[in-house]
């Protein structure tokens, strides 16, 4: 596959994941509820969803969601098995207007509790997590803690708050169940060292609206890696003492279904880490890192990628319903300091309202690829040589999904997905003398948003 895929298009999902709190930006209206008349009259008539929205009215906006991911591969990987992973998310967004009258203020406050296993990891071998539930450091977190101000067309926010919420990143992201995109595309956590839900430090971001279609955003973060240890919490608010800055910038335009008919999103963006990272291959001495078991060399100069998202629904129900299929491309291209990927692009498509009288349904499908750098290769290589082995894995791991969202109440909602794994990279499977074998997973996907469970 080649960059060609970023020509490709899209627009709306009826999903977004529940992480933190969503990037201001132009969404489309709520789907036509699904449910029978006797859960819509409950939804409406229940006393939770009632001080919900009375809460809500008084200027505060609560949510708590939960996603469960389980995952197993009856075919190929390193070996067979099922893993699960999962996570809560309790939020608060307060209206500081509507409490105490300071204007067009607003104060995000979140909290995350992720726990489980993963497949790729564990089981398969591979690097790329094909659950996005799973997190390496399990457990309570604080994610974010931040206050946003709206001058006009200025909208500045500051904080504690990670830059996948707000960069890189579309509603239709999370129609499927693999990181490979969800919430941000693949390959700017891991080469650039991005800060992503449900990791935090502190941060300032900028975003200027030069219309009601177009804007610019820049971020500013601290680039600490200690505050994502365990036992951290979120909760080690110490300034300064990172290895770098994080710096993120986009410009974007985008429309709604409100705006017009068969609505777009076009993103192009940049990020840089001034902490320059490890070399994939080399120790401090020159040699290889993984026959001479030392430490891998650190890098100076900066970590650097660019990408670019394309969104465009190219078909609608007639009216004013919102039915429609959407196709997407996203692209990410390393072109700073040598690391892990050099470059990784997805496409694929999501058509909400699928059969008769399942407008909030989903059917999605998505094909990626990932290209591993020449350091990264050789270092996989030469950990083969070390344990007995010859060759080295393939530069490309092709992971596609198939995911149909069924949506059995309104907030509630359930995706069997089908995935493939073709040549998946040996990173958790060291010790192998050949090939991973390419891997079937199958897979089941359950949102509960409570809030809009109980009609809030």
């Amino acid at each position: 596959m080649s960059a060609s895929l970023a020509v490709l298009l899209a627009a709306q999902a009826i999903v977004s994941p529940p992480a933190a709190p969503a990037p201001p930006a132009v969404q489309p209206p709520p789907p036509v509820a699904a449910d029978g008349a006797a859960v819509a009259r409950w939804q409406h008539d229940n006393a939770v969803g009632k001080a919900l929205r009375g809460l809500q009215a008084d200027g505060v906006d609560l949510g708590f969601d939960g996603v469960e991911n389980v995952a197993g591969n009856p075919i190929g990987g390193a070996r067979q098995g099922v893993r699960e992973a999962h996570f809560i998310v309790g939020t608060a967004n307060l209206d500081l207007e509507r409490l105490f009258g300071l204007s067009k203020t607003r104060v995000h406050i979140q909290g995350a509790w992720f726990t489980g296993d993963s497949l790729g990891r564990e089981v398969i071998g591979n690097s790329i997590s094909l659950q996005s539930t799973f997190r390496p450091v399990p457990g309570p977190r604080l994610t974010q803690l931040s206050i946003e101000h709206d001058f006009g067309r200025l909208n500045l926010l500051a904080g504690r708050a990670d830059e996948n919420s707000y960069f890189n990143n579309s509603p239709l992201n999370c129609s499927f169940m693999s990181s490979i995109i969800c919430l941000t595309g693949y390959g700017a956590i891991p080469v650039i060292g991005i800060t992503g839900f449900p990791f935090s430090a502190w941060a300032a971001k900028a975003r200027y609206a030069v219309d009601d279609r177009r804007y610019v955003q820049v971020m500013i973060t601290e680039h600490n890696m200690a505050l994502h240890a365990p036992g951290k919490g979120g909760l080690d608010f110490s300034l300064g003492k990172g290895s770098g800055v994080l710096l993120a910038g986009e410009l974007a335009y985008q429309t709604s279904f409100a705006q017009e008919r068969l609505p777009r999103r076009y993103k192009l963006g940049v990020f840089v880490n001034t902490d320059g990272g490890t070399s994939p291959y080399y120790d401090g001495s020159g040699a290889s890192a993984a026959l001479s078991g030392r430490p891998r060399a650190a890098l100076g100069g900066s970590r650097v990628a660019l990408y670019g998202l394309i969104d465009r629904t190219i078909a609608r129900a007639p009216g004013a319903g919102t039915r429609n299929l959407a196709l997407f491309a996203r692209g990410f291209w390393n072109v700073g300091n040598v690391q892990m990927l050099d470059s990784f692009v997805s496409a694929g498509f999501v058509k909400t309202g699928t059969f008769r009288h399942r407008d909030e349904d989903t059917v999605g499908i998505i094909l990626s690829d990932a290209h591993f750098s020449d350091q990264q290769i050789g270092n996989l290589r030469d950990l083969r040589a070390r344990a007995g082995g010859h060759g080295a894995p393939h530069h490309d791991e092709i992971v596609g999904e198939f995911s149909y969202g069924w949506a059995a109440l309104h907030g509630f909602k359930i995706y069997p997905v089908v995935q493939y794994v073709l040549h998946p990279d040996p990173m958790f499977a060291p010790k192998r003398r050949t090939d991973v074998p390419s891997a079937v997973v199958l897979g089941l996907r359950a949102d509960v948003r409570l809030a809009q469970l109980f009609g809030g």
